[in-house]
């Protein structure tokens, strides 16, 4: 799959993604599989981008270190998410900052990706190629954070766990 594929696929992801995060949504395991299903996607991309390629140490450290952003960015987004229980269900929705955040961190794996390409050119294609699972790692952090925080609401039945996990 071509860098430019990955990326169009990636937008198209990306606005996905901000659309149900400043919505209101009932908070289900779904989040998690989600992300982990668009893990594995963007690990096939990597893969695929990285096949018969010499990709440099320091293109991998600048791949590694957008990962790392990614997470990061979850943390934060997590902590801009809204929940509340009603009728023992738990809800979620994002605001602006949720949405800032996710273009934040798209304009850090896009300067990754420009630096990349000059300081480490045989890794252009891999890190073009990782945004799907950039958006993967940074949505599953999110996911999991928010999970945890859920799970302390007052109301959210003991006994059902799995409508939170």
């Amino acid at each position: 799959m071509s860098g430019t594929f990955s990326v169009v696929i990636g937008i198209a992801v990306l606005a996905w993604v901000i659309w149900n995060q400043v919505r209101v949504r009932e908070f289900t395991p779904r989040r998690v599989r989600i992300a982990g299903i668009l893990g594995l996607v963007g690990l096939v991309q990597l893969v695929q981008a990285a096949a018969g390629q010499s990709v440099s140490t320091i293109g991998w450290a600048l791949l590694i270190t957008g990962l790392v952003v990614g997470a990061a960015l979850g943390l934060l987004r997590a902590a801009t998410v809204d929940l509340w229980v009603a009728d023992g269900t738990v809800y979620t929705q994002g605001h602006w900052a949720t949405a800032a955040l996710w273009l934040v961190g798209m304009g850090a794996h896009v300067g990754l990706d420009l630096l990349a390409r000059v300081v480490a050119p045989s890794a252009a294609t891999v890190n073009a190629s990782s945004i799907v699972l950039f958006i993967a790692v940074g949505l599953g952090t999110q996911a999991l954070v928010t999970m945890q925080r859920a799970r302390s609401l007052p109301g959210v039945p003991a006994t059902t766990p799995e409508r939170v996990r």
